[in-house]
């Protein structure tokens, strides 16, 4: 017979956090009560009443500023006050105004815009910055449905507006905002192909088969790769190795153990290296991202010993100045961690997360994140040393959710 995991409130994570008891925390409440001057009730009144807030069955209003003076925390961030509810996304439904002319000095000036946006996803993550692209993306959309350009630049400003399709359908994804990933793809794939854009055409097809697997459809997943694999495009070997990986992914996701036997051919064609003709984009397909869907594909198949060593593989070859990534794959690498029971190995990973959860606004890591903390919670035996350290994950990542909220 299972039973069901009762979630514990913000205030006992604060209190399991600092390591200490209900009783200390009431001794060091009497305490902060005295320096104000005022006499405290007695202990064993101090303590019903604490376990009554620990317990969410009463609200600690006339002790608030003592509890987020002992915890050193805010009243969002203990469970003591309402959070504000975060900003829908708010799609705009009539195109912005177009007070510019699409010439090639516009168009330069866009083509920057677009770059600072992708350093800026690399930077800070995604969450903040998926309104901006998809503004950015209907304002071109609506320069070259008015026809306000240069029409020489026609194709150029087709093959741009379908990268920024591409970028904002990659943020959305980061953003766990669905609907509109699966539309910017869309997009993106219409004006690469107005354009004859082979490039982003293709990143756009992998980002799709990459979409369908992470929403659970691996059979389409599958299909996408295939059609590139199987198309008339002209993959040299990096993204034939790309393509490839969607391929093992999606069978991995289906169940296929044979898909891990791709690995090799894939690691035997990334050797080959780049090649002249190979976009710009070709970069970030290196040892990481190999590493990494190598390590999700054994996830799939419940090859949990073999997860953790390609998911360290992945964590060791991103740079410390990529911080997204490094938040990314160490949120990956802790599921996988808590799933083999690797206790030490998952106390130093909470660690090194503490500190990005601030820095970085991802949606979807916040959610590997959460997924975590809820596994651990249905375990049994888990050490003290996780306990605390996951009740520190906990309250950084509400603490980081108000943040996004304001």
């Amino acid at each position: 017979m299972g039973y069901e995991v009762e979630e514990p409130t913000k205030l006992k994570r604060a209190r399991t956090a600092a390591g200490w008891s209900q009783n200390e925390v009431c001794r060091r409440l009497s305490h902060a009560r005295r320096a104000r001057g005022q006499m405290p009730p007695k202990p064993e009144s101090v303590l019903r009443q604490y376990r009554w807030w620990e317990q969410g069955k009463k609200k600690a209003t006339e002790w608030q500023d003592e509890l987020c003076e002992v915890f050193k925390a805010s009243p969002h961030a203990l469970g003591l006050a309402e959070e504000p509810a975060p900003s829908p996304l708010i799609i705009p439904t009539a195109a912005p105004t177009v007070a510019d002319y699409g010439d090639a000095a516009y168009l330069d000036s866009a083509r920057g815009d677009l770059a600072r946006l992708v350093a800026l996803d690399n930077r800070f993550g995604a969450a903040d910055i998926v309104r901006m692209s998809y503004k950015f993306f209907k304002s071109l959309q609506n320069l070259v449905g008015t026809g306000a350009y240069d029409s020489s630049l026609e194709k150029d400003f087709n093959s741009l507006i379908g990268e920024v399709a591409e970028l904002t359908g990659w943020l959305a994804y980061d953003a766990e905002i669905h609907k509109l990933v699966r539309l910017m793809n869309n997009e993106s794939l219409l004006y690469t192909r107005l354009a004859g854009d082979r490039s982003i055409e293709l990143l756009t097809l992998q980002n799709s088969s990459m979409h369908a697997g992470a929403l659970g459809r691996p059979g389409e997943a599958l299909r996408i790769a295939q059609s590139v694999l199987e198309g008339d495009y002209k993959l040299s070997p990096r993204l034939r190795a790309l393509f490839l990986t969607r391929k093992a992914r999606a069978l991995a996701q289906a169940g296929d153990e044979s898909s891990i036997a791709l690995f090799g051919e894939i690691e035997s064609l990334y050797l080959e290296g780049v090649q002249d003709g190979d976009p710009e984009w070709a970069w970030w397909i290196d040892e990481r991202e190999l590493a990494w869907h190598k390590a999700m594909a054994t996830q799939a198949l419940r090859q949990d010993s073999l997860a953790v060593i390609e998911f360290e593989r992945s964590v060791e070859a991103t740079a410390p100045t990529e911080t997204r990534s490094q938040y990314l794959h160490r949120a990956y690498l802790l599921q996988a961690q808590v799933d083999a029971g690797s206790w030490n190995e998952v106390e130093i990973t909470i660690k090194s997360l503490l500190p990005l959860i601030p820095e970085v606004e991802s949606t979807r890591t916040k959610v590997l994140l959460r997924e975590a903390i809820a596994k651990i919670g249905t375990q049994v035996n888990v050490p003290g040393k996780i306990q605390s350290g996951i009740a520190q994950l906990g309250i950084a990542l509400d603490e980081a959710d108000l943040t996004e909220a304001w």
